[in-house]
């Protein structure tokens, strides 16, 4: 692998080669959307027209908002499958709290709310998933969510063709710090700011996060005893002494995520990421693919030339209106003589009135009133094109009046209704690419949790409604999941392949409000329905106290309901008290079984060793007499050839007197006696051998029998834990339920 500063220069220097055009069109929707500085009116024109009034009536903003706050209302969830036949459900059930507890701590509707709205406005938005130390003193990590504020500030590599970026290899997410801020946090460290093409004062320092894919190659070997490396696969061999039979053989490829920051000068820091996918996600608006260039925008590009249209038709209305002469009056002199000063200010002020002389003072004849001459032209060309423009606007994204909250022309509501419905089809995209891309953004999530809970600890979760609970992660547990009863109370995510996917919906305190608006409806329908369903509709209110409420009407209800209620509902306390207490009995029977067991072979095998060693203690004595006979034997000899005198020189023959017999010599009796002791040593020595073996067997024998009983035991406890019961409530004469009886199921 290349050094990571070399490499990340080179990968950045292609992706701003990939992205130059499409990044300086993003940059110039953002300076014609700015809600607080709108650059609506090209340089070129600002000039032609200087002096002249160059308004803008921003309305981009109007449908943006649109499309940003109808996903805001129907959230997108992340739900947890298990997708092999070691998952499990009730496992996948909690990992889908876990998560709704990581958004809830991580804020996530704000990184979703950004990445849309981005998405919405220039056509590009960003997700990203951090791991977060939460304790320093045991470095405790937990998932964090976090949203990209400057969407221009990410690189994805570009050979991605996913629009969920799932296929990407690395990514580049450049930070900006004061000069300061990164002294602080990289004292050492020389300060040179990261090659960027983005906007940096001098006075701060532009770093730059580096994440990419490795991928490494392994044998992986699958045998009768199932998949393993070749390292797994002779570890067995050599424990076992038997190969494993061999069905097939591949190469897994391994991936793993690293991580570093640099400056324009250096590696600030490096570690393995918790993930085998890229943690930052894309959130797209358009997308289209020309010439093998991808073209992204949203809905700013497509506005543009209806806006600049509005605001030049609505400048030079207000320009031609304010140009023109307000209305004067036609008046004789003789009318307002010694009026001229009230009727000269009559277009500056609001009199209440004015006076005017009715009649001549001269000849006393009656004098015209004054008049006011007609209004000037109104500029119904430049009004009529504004709402021309208006209209372009709306037809560039399919909104109309009744997606802008205006009066539009339907008069039923089922005709309202239809035409809100079309122009949400005509931007669903954007809430179907936010959801794609939270999808891939669960999977990231998933694949992080067994990393980062990679010790026994107690996990928060959250519940749909929002209610808080917690479970036990033991990543050594073998199983997947550990109940108490019905409740699963440990899991280990470890065991299981998991997948996400994502609803979108409204969120749900907006069910729970919607379902009781239409219980209340049915009520208004069906009065006689209120003792049935009033707890269930006081249950969804916000009212204060009405849990206590809703538990009173509960207690109303009639007989058949609550009977099915108890059906439904968990088991009354006193129940649950005697099933923990026959659990508790059963574990208690198998533990000391178990131990029984335990101490009966470690009897048998003490037993058996003490015959083991007498049988040892009677061998040694017999090679013990075997030894002393053959030093008695060795002794002997010595002393017969002690008592053996050397042969006298020949004489001559004479006439031999008769003799006792003499005894045979030494040469003779030596080999007799080892032909007679030898044999005799080896019968014995083989005959002890073939007793220690039959002892050893016979041992063998007497505990591999002990552990069959034992086993046999086992699993007839077993079968009995695991045998269907039946439980049956047991109630007073007032029919309260007092207790529960636990019963076997006869097949």
């Amino acid at each position: 692998m290349k050094d990571s500063l070399k490499l990340a220069k080179e990968r950045y220097q292609e992706a701003t080669e990939a992205m130059r055009d499409t990044h300086a069109r993003m940059r110039e929707d953002l300076d014609f959307s700015n809600p607080a500085d709108p650059q609506q009116w090209d340089k070129a024109v600002l000039e032609l027209r200087k002096g002249r009034p160059c308004l803008r009536f921003d309305r981009t903003n109007q449908f943006i908002a649109q499309v940003v706050n109808a996903a805001r209302q129907n959230k997108p969830s992340i739900t947890v499958l298990p997708v092999d036949s070691k998952a499990d459900p009730e496992v996948a059930e909690k990992l889908n709290g876990i998560i709704r507890h990581i958004e809830y701590t991580s804020r996530a509707s704000i990184a979703y709310d950004t990445a849309i709205e981005y998405a919405a406005r220039i056509g590009l938005g960003w997700l990203r998933v951090v791991p977060e130390i939460v304790r320093p003193e045991t470095n405790e990590q937990e998932i964090r969510i976090k949203r990209i504020h400057d969407p221009l500030s990410v690189y994805l590599d570009p050979n991605s063709t996913e629009p969920d970026g799932s296929d990407a290899m690395w990514a580049l997410v450049e930070t900006t710090l004061t000069k300061k801020a990164f002294e602080r946090l990289y004292p050492k460290a020389k300060v040179e700011s990261w090659q960027s093409d983005g906007w940096f004062s001098e006075d701060s320092v532009r770093i730059c996060e580096h994440l990419y894919i490795t991928e490494t190659t392994q044998n992986r070997i699958v045998t009768d005893l199932g998949p393993m490396t070749e390292d797994e696969y002779w570890q067995v061999a050599q424990q076992t002494g038997i190969k494993p039979q061999v069905v097939s053989t591949f190469e897994a490829i391994q991936r793993s995520v690293k991580w570093c920051k640099v400056s324009g000068a250096e590696i600030l820091e490096e570690t393995d990421f918790p993930s085998q996918f890229l943690p930052v996600v894309p959130v797209l608006g358009y997308e289209l693919w020309s010439e093998g260039k991808r073209h992204l925008c949203g809905m700013v590009r497509r506005l543009m030339d209806g806006q600049r249209a509005y605001n030049y038709e609505r400048s030079a209305f207000i320009e031609a209106v304010a140009l023109q002469p307000k209305a004067p009056f036609l008046v004789p002199g003789r009318a307002i003589e010694g009026y001229e000063d009230q009727w000269g200010k009559l277009n500056v002020g609001n009199p209440a009135y004015v006076t005017y002389n009715d009649v001549d003072p001269d000849s006393g004849t009656p004098v015209n009133p004054p008049s006011r001459l007609g209004p000037p032209a109104f500029p119904a060309a430049f009004a009529q094109g504004g709402e021309m423009a208006s209209r372009d606007m709306e037809a560039a994204l399919g909104m109309f009046d009744a997606n802008l909250g205006n009066q539009g022309t339907a008069v039923s509501g089922r005709a309202k209704l239809a035409d809100q419905n079309r122009g949400d089809l005509a931007n669903f995209h954007y809430v179907d690419n936010l959801s794609r891309s939270i999808e891939q953004l669960g999977r990231v999530v998933v694949d992080m949790i067994p990393r980062i809970y990679d010790t026994a600890r107690i996990a928060r979760i959250m519940g749909e409604d929002g209610s808080p609970d917690f479970v036990s992660i033991d990543p050594e547990m073998p199983q997947p999941a550990r109940l108490e009863g019905r409740k699963v109370v440990a899991i280990n995510p470890n065991v299981g392949a998991y997948d996400v996917r994502v609803k979108s919906g409204p969120s749900y305190p907006s069910l729970r409000a919607e379902t009781a608006e239409q219980l209340s409806n049915i009520f208004q329908a069906a009065p006689q329905m209120i003792p049935v369903l009033g707890d269930v509709w006081v249950g969804m209110q916000d009212w204060p106290e009405a849990d206590k409420i809703a538990k009173r009407l509960k207690a109303m209800l009639p007989p058949q309901i609550q009977e099915l209620e108890n059906e439904d509902a968990e088991l009354p306390p006193e129940a649950v008290m005697q099933l923990q207490q026959m659990s508790q009995q059963l574990q208690q029977m198998q533990q000391a079984l178990e131990q029984a067991g335990q101490e009966a072979m470690q009897a048998r095998a003490e037993a058996e060793a003490a015959k083991l060693n007498a049988q040892k203690a009677g061998v040694q004595t017999q090679q013990a007499n075997l030894k002393t006979e053959f030093l008695q034997a060795q002794q002997q000899l010595k002393d017969m050839l002690a008592q053996e005198q050397p042969q006298q020189p020949e004489m001559p023959a004479m006439p031999a007197a008769p003799t006792a017999p003499q005894p045979a010599p030494v040469s003779v009796v030596l080999p007799n006696m080892a032909e007679q002791i030898m044999p005799a040593m080896a019968e014995a020595l083989q005959s002890s051998q073939m007793q220690i073996l039959e002892e050893l067997q016979r041992t063998a024998q007497t505990l591999q029998s002990a552990q069959e009983q034992t086993a046999l035991a086992l699993q007839q406890v077993a079968q009995m834990v695991g045998m269907p019961r039946e439980i049956t409530l047991v109630k007073d004469d007032a029919g309260r339920n007092v207790g529960a009886r636990s019963e076997i199921v006869s097949s």
